[in-house]
C-alpha cells in the first residue's frame, strides 16, 4: 500500500515538473529513486512495528477480529514509521530526461555603410524583398531568434540601415553570453565586415562556441578613395594660445598621385598642404598648429581632394568645432616627491589649465591663488603637514584631488578629511589592485569600450589597509584583488565642505601607456581624468545634479536629465526646472521645462543641428535659487562613410573560426539549403538529476493524514473511539 501511495504521488509530481521546463522541448523520462540507507528503513519499520504492537496485540483492552486487527497494525506500523523516518531527513533523487530543439541565430547589420555603396539601389528595394523570403522560409523550417545590430544589439524589427556606429564583437559577446550552453545549431550574420565600434571580432570570434555563417553585403570591389580618418584637437583651447590639430589622411589605390589637405574657417582657407602618396596602402598624420585669436566659437572645415576618379567623397570632409575661452583654471599638484603619475594627470589638460608643481619640503604657494589641489601621495614624512593642514582650513571651499600611495601618513590623512578612516594592514608590503567601472555610478558615464578597457588596466600599488567610510561617498571605480571584486572604493568622490576625490594606489601613468599600446590612443585614460577634474572644478554642491554628455551625434536625440535634492540630502521633484540651450555658432535660443519623473527629471531635446551648444538650467527651490551652466556640442555622423568597401577578408576569418561558411548577398537559397542539410543541427538531448528533502514534499503530509483517518475511521466504526 505504501509503494502504491508513493507511486501515485510521485506521478503526480512528474506532471508538475514537467511544466516547470521553461527552455527545452517536450518531457520524455523522468524517474524517482529514494535515497534510503537500508538501515534508516530498518529502524523506521522497527518503530512502527513496536508501536503497532503496543497498540493491538499487547493491549488487551481492546477486541478486534482478526482481520481489522491485521489492517489496522499495518495502517500504525506506516503513519509511526513514516513519521520516525522523516525524523531521518532522508533525500530523493528526480531524474528528468529532456529534449532541446536546435535555434538558429539571425543577426542582420543595420548600420549606414551597407546602403552607401555603389550598389545602394539594389540594398534597398530588391535585397530586402529577398531577404524577407529568406526570413519566411527559415521560420517555416527552424525556430529563429532574430537580432539587429549596428549601434546597440536589440531584437529585429525593421530592417531600415539608419544606424550610424557598428560594434561587431559587441554582437558576438551579447550572443556568447545570452545562448551560454544553449543548443544553437548555427549564427547567420549579415554584414559589410566593417565595424567602427569595440574591438577587432575575429578576437572574440576564435572562442565562439557556435558556427557563424557569414553573408557579405556591400560592394566589395576596391575603388580609389582618399579620406580623413582621424581627426585630434582639444575642444576648448584659451584666448592667446596656440593649439595644435592632428589629421589622419589615408589613400587607397593612389600610388604616384598627389593630394590636396585644406583647412577653412568659416570659409576661409587657413593653411593648405601638398600631400605626396607614394603606395597604394598610405596613411600619413599632418599637423597643423593654429592661433585662438578671438573668444567664442571656431568653426574649422577640414577638406582633403584632388583624384578626380574617387567613387565615395563623403569621407572627404569633417568639420570640428573649438570654444575658446577667455579663462583657465589654476591647479597645484602637492606631491611628496616627482612622480610618472603626476606627468599621466598634466597629460589630459588641454591648454585651459595652469599646473604649478610643489615638492618634498617646499615652501607651500598660497592655495588660494588655485582652483584645485592634487594631493600625490600627502600628507607624509616629506612635508611640512602644520603648514599644509593650515592652507586647507582657510580655503575650505577648495576642491581637493587625494593620491593614497605607499608615502601616504594613513593617520595624518584622517586630519584633513573626514570621508575615509585608514587603519595600516597587517603587512607593510604592496599589493596589486586591479580597477573594474561601478555600474551603478549616475554622475558620468562610459561606454562599454571604456568599461572592458578599464578591466584590463594592470594593477595599480597599493599599501595593505584597512578603508572604513565614515560619510557618504559615491565609488566611480572599486578595487579588485587577485581576481576577487572586493567592493571597496579604488577612485572616490565625496563632499564635506569642499570637493573630494579620492585615488586609492599610485602608477596610473601605467594605463596610459596600456592603453596606447592596445589602441594607439588614450581616449579612455583622458577621459576618465579629465572628467574627474571637471567634476571636482565645478562650484560646491547646491544641491542639484545634471547630467549630459560632452558629445552627441547629430542623428540621436539630446537627452538630459537632472536631480534635485533638498537640505536632507533627499530627491525631490517639487520645482519646476527650466533650461536654455543655446546654438554659439548662430547664436539660435532653445527654451525647454524637463518633465518630471519618479525621482529626477529628463528632458528630451530632440534632433539639434551639428555645433557647439551652451545650456543654462534654472529652478527655484524655497528661497534659494539654482543655476547650472555647461556645453556640449553635436558633431556631424560620418563614422559610417570613412570606409565604404566591404571586408570580405574578415567576413571569411570569421567564417573560418568559427567552422561555418561564407555567402554572398545572392546566394541566399543555397545558404538555406546548407542549413537544412547540415548533419550539427539537431536536438540534444539533456539528462539532470536533483535532490530534494522527503519531508519538503506535499504528498507525504497527505499520505499521513490519508493513513491516519483510514484507521481513524476504522476505529470509530467499531466502538474504539
Amino acid at each position: 500500500m505504501f509503494s502504491l501511495v508513493m507511486g501515485i504521488c510521485f506521478a503526480k509530481k512528474s506532471v508538475e515538473n514537467h511544466n516547470k521546463i521553461p527552455i527545452f522541448a517536450p518531457l520524455s523520462e523522468q524517474s524517482v529513486n529514494i535515497g534510503i540507507p537500508i538501515w534508516m528503513l530498518a529502524l523506521s519499520l522497527l518503530a512502527g512495528l513496536a508501536a503497532a504492537t503496543l497498540l493491538y496485540f499487547r493491549n488487551k483492552k481492546q477486541h478486534y477480529g482478526k482481520a481489522l486487527t491485521i489492517i489496522l497494525f499495518a495502517l500504525r506500523t506506516l503513519i509511526v514509521g513514516l513519521v520516525v523516518l522523516l525524523l531521518f531527513n532522508p533525500l530523493i533523487r528526480q531524474k528528468f530526461s529532456s529534449v532541446e530543439t536546435p535555434t538558429i541565430i539571425l543577426a542582420h547589420d543595420n548600420s549606414s555603410s551597407v546602403v552607401l555603396c555603389k550598389d545602394s539601389a539594389f540594398y534597398k528595394k530588391d535585397y530586402l524583398t529577398q531577404f524577407e523570403q529568406f526570413r519566411k522560409d527559415l521560420n517555416a523550417d527552424f525556430q529563429v531568434d532574430e537580432y539587429l545590430f549596428g549601434e546597440e544589439v536589440r531584437d529585429f524589427e525593421r530592417l531600415d540601415f539608419s544606424d550610424q556606429l557598428t560594434d561587431l564583437s559587441s554582437l558576438i559577446k551579447t550572443l556568447d553570453r545570452r545562448y551560454y550552453k544553449r543548443n544553437v545549431g548555427a549564427v547567420l550574420l549579415f554584414s559589410d565586415g566593417i565595424y567602427n565600434r569595440g574591438f577587432e571580432p575575429e578576437l572574440v570570434a576564435e572562442n565562439f562556441p557556435f558556427p557563424i555563417h557569414t553573408v557579405v553585403l556591400g560592394d566589395t570591389v576596391s575603388y580609389p578613395d582618399l579620406a580623413i580618418r582621424n581627426v585630434h584637437y582639444n575642444k576648448v583651447v584659451s584666448l592667446g594660445a596656440t593649439f595644435p590639430i592632428r589629421i589622419t589622411v589615408a589613400a587607397r589605390d593612389l600610388a604616384g598621385r598627389k593630394a590636396q589637405l585644406t583647412l577653412k574657417e568659416s570659409g576661409r582657407i587657413i593653411e593648405k598642404r601638398e600631400i605626396e602618396i607614394p603606395s597604394n596602402r598610405f596613411s600619413k598624420e599632418v599637423d597643423f598648429m593654429l592661433d585662438a585669436t578671438k573668444k567664442g566659437v571656431m568653426p574649422i572645415d577640414i577638406e582633403v581632394s584632388g583624384i578626380a576618379e574617387e567613387e565615395h567623397l563623403l569621407n572627404n570632409v569633417r568639420h570640428i568645432f573649438i570654444e575658446v575661452l577667455d579663462q583657465k583654471y589654476k591647479l597645484l599638484c602637492v606631491a611628496a616627491s616627482p612622480h610618472p603619475d603626476l606627468g599621466a594627470l598634466r597629460s589630459v589638460l588641454n591648454d585651459n589649465y595652469e599646473v604649478d608643481f610643489c615638492f618634498g619640503k617646499e615652501n607651500l604657494p598660497e592655495f588660494s591663488n588655485y582652483d584645485l589641489v592634487v594631493l600625490h601621495q600627502v600628507p607624509s614624512a616629506k612635508m611640512d603637514f602644520n603648514a599644509l593642514k593650515s592652507q586647507l582650513d582657510k580655503n575650505v571651499k577648495l576642491p581637493v584631488l587625494f593620491v593614497v600611495g605607499n608615502e601616504t601618513d594613513r593617520s595624518l590623512l584622517g586630519k584633513l578629511q573626514n570621508v575615509y578612516e585608514l587603519h595600516s594592514g597587517a603587512t607593510n608590503t604592496l599589493m596589486d589592485v586591479k580597477a573594474h567601472l561601478n555600474t551603478s555610478f549616475s554622475t558620468f558615464t562610459f561606454d562599454d569600450k571604456a568599461e572592458q578597457l578599464i578591466a584590463k588596466y594592470p594593477p595599480l600599488a597599493l599599501p595593505h589597509m584597512e578603508i572604513n567610510a565614515l560619510q557618504n561617498h559615491d565609488d566611480l571605480l572599486l578595487q579588485e584583488v587577485m581576481g576577487v571584486k572586493s567592493g571597496l572604493p579604488l577612485l572616490s568622490f565625496a563632499s564635506d565642505r569642499r570637493k573630494m576625490a579620492f585615488l586609492f594606489g599610485t602608477n596610473i601613468w601605467r594605463w596610459r601607456l596600456f592603453e596606447y599600446y592596445q589602441s594607439k590612443n588614450h581616449d579612455v585614460f583622458d577621459e576618465l581624468f579629465s572628467k574627474t577634474l571637471k567634476y571636482l572644478l565645478l562650484s560646491a554642491n547646491d544641491g542639484s545634479a545634471i547630467y549630459a554628455k560632452e558629445n552627441y551625434y547629430s542623428n540621436e536625440p539630446v537627452i538630459i536629465t537632472a536631480e534635485l535634492r533638498n537640505p536632507n540630502n533627499e530627491l525631490i521633484t517639487d520645482p519646476d526646472v527650466t533650461i536654455q540651450i543655446i546654438n554659439k555658432l548662430t547664436n539660435e535660443v532653445y527654451d525647454y521645462t524637463f518633465s518630471k519623473r519618479d525621482h529626477d527629471y529628463q528632458l528630451n531635446a530632440g534632433l539639434l543641428p551639428e555645433g557647439l551648444y551652451q545650456y543654462k538650467l534654472e529652478a527655484q527651490m524655497g528661497d534659494r535659487k539654482i543655476n547650472v551652466n555647461g556645453t556640449f556640442s553635436v558633431v556631424a555622423i560620418g563614422i559610417e562613410e570613412q570606409q565604404l568597401t566591404a571586408d570580405l577578408e574578415r567576413m571569411l576569418n570569421i567564417a573560418r573560426l568559427t567552422n561555418g561558411n561564407c555567402y554572398t548577398a545572392q546566394q541566399l537559397q543555397q545558404l538555406a539549403e546548407d542549413l537544412r542539410h547540415d548533419t550539427r543541427i539537431t536536438s540534444v538531448e539533456h539528462h539532470e538529476s536533483r535532490f530534494e528533502d522527503l519531508i519538503h514534499s506535499k504528498w507525504i503530509f497527505f499520505v499521513l493524514i490519508g493513513l491516519a483517518a483510514i484507521e481513524w475511521f476504522l476505529r470509530k466504526m467499531f466502538g474504539s473511539y
